[in-house]
């Protein structure tokens, strides 16, 4: 009898003292909501209240703060608001997904980065916050400097398109953006063209410019197999690739030899004036 009153006593506690801490709880979270909502629309800022309404007013902003709390509690709560009225009602919507990962990765930033960044997060969250799950937080500097087409590149290409479009100007990720039919290739020839585009990003840009012009390409196993020769030659004869090295090095390899002949020159004129 005892032991079975002893067993009753923390249920009884949780019974009379749940509701409060529960009350609370939602108390802190109206609040936040509140906080932020003031925030956005306090007299002024009419870009941000527009903002606010486009990303779906009040009820997206519960619902990120909601999220916030059951991740992290109040500590992840402060750090989202800090975020929020830093970078307006687009860093809500950038964090909606999963705002814990979200949070930190957009604190790892440089503050004269993050109106782009955040400006392209909030554009697809859900694909954004998958992606730095796979690849980390430099996709959101690489896709803000591609607004639209980067976050398209990595989610089709992984980390060989991640790659490119760190390195490619506009053009050559727009030539990758309008690729069609990789998903339907053979797991073999996905593999080919990744590892292609890992190694040569701007010479497999320029091969699908040249070769599509601004109408992209239906990706096949030829088109890749003529891709690999193009850049890296077949049958003995040298790609794309080799030969501009070639070229490069006969380039440089005359420029060496007309400064050395020019340095021996005037060695030849000093001398000679010595002497005379």
């Amino acid at each position: 009898m005892k032991s079975s009153a002893k067993r009753l006593i923390p249920l009884i506690f949780l019974f009379l003292f749940t509701p409060g801490v529960l009350h609370a709880q939602s108390g802190m979270l109206v609040k936040a909501v509140r906080e932020l909502v003031e925030n956005f629309t306090k007299s002024g800022a009419t870009s941000a209240a527009r903002e606010l309404a486009e990303i779906g007013g009040e009820k997206t902003v519960q619902k990120v703060i909601e999220k916030a709390a059951a991740q992290g509690g109040d500590d992840l709560l402060q750090q989202v608001l800090s975020v929020a009225k830093m970078n307006g009602p687009r860093a809500i919507k950038a964090m909606e997904t999963d705002p814990a990962l979200m949070t930190k990765a957009l604190k790892g930033l440089p503050d004269h980065q993050l109106a782009d960044v955040v400006t392209e997060a909030a554009r697809n969250p859900s694909l954004m916050t998958k992606l730095v799950r796979a690849h980390g937080n430099e996709v959101l500097t690489v896709s803000a400097r591609h607004p639209s087409i980067g976050t398209q590149v990595i989610d089709e290409f992984g980390k060989a398109g991640l790659k490119a479009a760190k390195h490619l100007d506009t053009d050559g990720v727009v030539a990758l953006a309008r690729i069609k039919g990789f998903r339907e290739l053979p797991e073999s020839a996905k593999r080919k063209f990744t590892s292609l585009l890992d190694r040569n990003p701007k010479e497999v840009a320029n091969f699908l410019m040249l070769t599509a012009g601004g109408t992209g390409i239906v990706l096949t196993t030829d088109f890749i197999n003529k891709l690999e020769d193009e850049i890296f030659g077949k049958d003995g004869a040298p790609g794309h690739l080799t030969r501009t090295m070639v070229t490069y090095g006969w380039i440089v390899g005359g420029i060496l030899a007309a400064a050395l002949a020019g340095n021996l020159a005037i060695r030849l004129m000093k001398i000679w004036r010595k002497n005379a």
